[in-house]
């Protein structure tokens, strides 16, 4: 977002009609001494309004520069991770700003997962195993773990961050890698202009996008055919709409659209 701020055209124009008003009869035309001044006080004072602009986007997380977007973030104890983008770091903070700690609640735990480096994404289930107990849900940032499933090493690791920090009532904390539930889809199209690849991929899109407890709805999957040129779609796996659990993740198996 820019501010308003005055061309350098018009703080030339309102620099050259002070001089009118103060020198009557002075000559301003270009190439005049009295312009060329006013040229170099306006071409000064443009700079200033452009980095009083700068300094003002600095004041707003979603506006300011890498450097102190990341001050913004380590004022609240947050600290950019190994391979994370300044939009990662953003959405952390903002979250942040936008749920404050809050004596351990839901909200509270999937930031703390998000802390550890290796974490890319959490989901909280509150009294998962009954009064006083809470579970969570992770998956790992696969761009620096190589899986998004968390090995047992960033599962225990995430555990002994939260127990340090979690409220004291809290008697049983579960660290969860999520159940996948690899799903194929079989499919046949009808219509000439329909892209069975294009399909196919965009299914495949879809379904990694699933979070755990995402249900998988076939009216989903058939309106994704006729969006890329399919008259009719017959769905035939899978043959009922898949619901999984809150630990449960669905993950596309094997796509076959013909």
């Amino acid at each position: 977002m820019s501010y308003p701020t005055p061309s350098f055209d018009e703080i030339l124009a309102g620099i050259l009609r002070d001089f009118q008003n103060i020198f009557p009869g002075v000559d301003v035309s270009q190439g005049s001494l009295a312009y060329m001044k006013a040229a170099g006080y306006a071409s000064a004072t443009w700079g200033l309004y452009q980095y009083q602009n700068w300094i003002a986007r600095q004041i707003f997380p979603d506006q300011a520069d890498t450097a102190n977007l990341e001050h913004h973030a380590n004022i609240r104890g947050l600290v950019r991770k190994v391979g994370e983008s300044d939009a990662d770091l953003l959405t952390r903070l903002l979250d942040y700003i936008r749920r404050p700690p809050a004596g351990g609640n839901k909200y509270d735990y999937v930031k703390w997962s998000l802390e550890v480096q290796g974490v890319a994404a959490a989901w909280c289930i509150p009294l998962g195993q009954g009064l006083g107990t809470t579970d969570l849900v992770i998956i790992a940032d696969a761009a620096t773990t190589g899986s998004e499933i968390p090995t047992q090493l960033l599962l225990d690791t995430v555990r002994a961050y939260i127990m340090d920090i979690m409220p004291t009532h809290v008697k049983s904390l579960r660290v969860l890698a999520p159940e996948i539930i690899t799903q194929n889809i079989t499919m046949t199209v009808t219509g000439a202009a329909a892209n069975t690849l294009l399909i196919a991929s965009e299914i495949t899109v879809y379904l990694e996008s699933f979070i755990p407890g995402q249900a998988l709805y076939r009216t989903q999957i058939t309106s994704i055919a006729t969006s890329n040129g399919a008259d009719d779609a017959v769905l035939t796996v899978p043959a009922a709409n898949v619901l999984p659990t809150a630990y449960q993740l669905i993950r596309p198996g094997v796509i076959s659209v013909g």
